[in-house]
């Protein structure tokens, strides 16, 4: 998420540690019924235009952080329906792992091309030359684009002189790299799954917050108490997780402090797997295999297995 998106983060951050609460004090999860009101407390909405909606979005948030799925808006249930099926110590993730929010969903729209108040309405007119479909004419103070007739080439924003027309998308499907974000019928982001990654890019766009992903967090805190071998692997990019708030040494030290048995980083296994693919590399390229691709991330595996079977 975007470090200037702090309200989305402020927001994030008290989802977490409502559930870390309930998982530490052993809480019955029933009182995720109440998570909501208790966070959000009083009539007055403060990011939206209404409370009730405000509750509704931190309510699938809640259900995410518990690895649950988020609900459908045209089916009744429950905010703790399927939460037996969570309430474990160990459990593997319930796909999909990325989720849209569709009752926090804007409708954002989608790719277009605008023309700005720097049009000088100049003599050449290179955008309607441009042109394939006759979109763009001269109006009285400036050029105008008819949508019905865009097919959004970009050619006129492209031979514009003074940079006059600027393209826009919204911020989830410019920032998706596989065009994994479709719309449904009312405009609302929706993921299409057959080309999803789930590498998360959308959910750190969205001013919204209306893409989120799943967490373990609950049941991590589970395990936590009854497993006294529980060994934490951080990524490297732990170091700047706090910016100048807290040191590596601080960090790893607070994740022992909170019950893990010891730390090791990732890029330990990293290190080891480097090794051995090289040694597959030299064995098999070219002569048994014309080429060797690979990544420690895993979104880039299931673009690879999803796109380039």
């Amino acid at each position: 998420m975007k470090e200037s998106y702090v309200n989305l983060i402020y927001i994030r951050r008290q989802v977490f540690a409502k559930i870390a609460q309930m998982g530490y004090e052993g809480a019955d999860l029933s009182e995720l019924e109440k998570a909501s009101f208790e966070i959000l407390p009083g009539e007055v909405a403060t990011y939206r235009d209404s409370i009730f909606r405000e509750r509704a979005i931190l309510d699938e948030r809640l259900r995410l952080t518990m690895g649950l799925d988020a609900r459908d808006p045209n089916e009744y249930s429950r905010v703790t329906d399927g939460i037996s099926a969570v309430d474990v110590e160990k459990a593997h993730f319930i796909e999909p792992l990325v989720n849209v929010i569709t009752h926090a969903c804007e409708a954002c729209p989608t790719k277009a091309f605008i023309v700005t108040d720097n049009c000088r309405k100049c003599l050449a007119h290179p955008c309607t030359n441009v042109c394939p479909t006759n979109a763009v004419s001269i109006g009285k103070s400036r050029a105008i684009i008819d949508q019905d007739k865009c097919i959004k080439c970009g050619r006129c924003k492209a031979t514009c002189p003074y940079s006059a027309i600027v393209q826009y998308d919204r911020p989830c499907a410019a920032a998706c790299g596989v065009n994994a974000i479709d719309s449904d019928y009312l405009g609302r982001a929706q993921i299409n799954r057959d080309r999803c990654v789930s590498c998360g890019r959308c959910i750190i766009q969205c001013p919204y917050g209306a893409i989120a992903d799943k967490s373990q967090i609950y049941q991590l805190i589970k395990a936590l108490k009854t497993d006294p071998h529980m060994y934490a692997i951080i990524a490297p990019s732990f170091i700047g997780q706090f910016g100048p708030l807290a040191s590596p040494l601080q960090i790893v030290e607070g994740i022992k402090k909170l019950g893990f048995k010891d730390v090791v980083e990732v890029s330990l296994g990293a290190d080891i797997t480097t090794l051995r693919e090289a040694k597959e590399f030299l064995e098999k390229v070219p002569d048994e295999i014309p080429y060797l691709g690979t990544s420690c991330c895993n979104s880039w595996t299931i673009m690879v297995e999803k796109l380039f079977p």
